[in-house]
C-alpha cells in the first residue's frame, strides 16, 4: 500500500492511500459501497440511501447514528461522502482481475482526532485486502497505537 500526505496548510491536506486489490471492480465496489460489503470490514457503517445526496450511516452502538451525505456516486468507480467535517473518497480503477483502490481523506480541519481516523482507515483498507485474499486481518491495540503515532507525526510535522 502506498501512502502520501499532501499538506496544504497547517490545518488542511489530503491523505491518500493507493492499494492494488485482488478482485474485479464490481467485487470491490460491492465491498466499499453496499451495506453487505461494509458489514465485512466496517460493521458500524451502512448505506441509508445510495446515490448523490444519499446517506451513509455510522452506528455509535447506542441507538444513535451519524449521517454522512454522499457527495459523489458513480458505480462502480467512485464513492465520496462527508466524514465529520472532512471528506472521504474511494476511486476504483479496473485492471481486469485486480482493481486499484485510491482512498483519499480530504482534511479541512486537522484536529487531534484526525490521526486516529487515518490509522483506522489504514486498518480498514488492509481488512478489505484481506477479505479479497481470503485471509483474516486483525490488529492489536499496540499495532493501532503505532499507526496512530505514525500518522500523528506525519500530519503534525512542521
Amino acid at each position: 500500500m502506498q501512502e502520501t500526505y499532501n499538506k496544504q496548510t497547517d490545518k488542511t491536506g489530503d491523505m491518500i492511500f493507493e492499494i492494488e486489490l485482488k478482485g474485479n471492480i464490481e467485487t470491490v465496489w460491492n465491498l466499499i459501497a453496499t451495506t453487505k460489503g461494509f458489514e465485512q470490514w466496517f460493521p458500524e457503517i451502512s448505506v441509508g440511501e445510495p446515490g448523490v445526496n444519499g446517506l451513509i450511516l455510522f452506528d455509535f452502538g447506542d441507538g444513535q447514528y451519524e449521517e454522512s451525505t454522499i457527495t459523489a456516486y458513480e458505480p462502480p468507480t467512485l464513492l465520496q461522502y462527508d466524514w465529520d467535517k472532512n471528506t472521504v473518497r474511494f476511486e476504483l480503477t479496473d485492471q481486469g482481475d485486480t482493481t486499484i483502490l485510491t482512498f483519499t481523506e480530504s482534511i479541512v480541519n486537522l484536529t487531534t482526532h484526525t490521526p486516529r481516523d487515518i490509522a483506522g482507515w489504514h486498518m480498514c483498507l488492509q481488512r478489505i485486502q484481506g477479505i479479497l485474499e481470503s485471509r483474516e486481518v486483525s490488529f492489536t491495540e499496540d499495532e493501532f497505537l503505532a499507526l496512530f503515532d505514525k500518522y500523528q507525526a506525519l500530519l503534525f510535522e512542521k
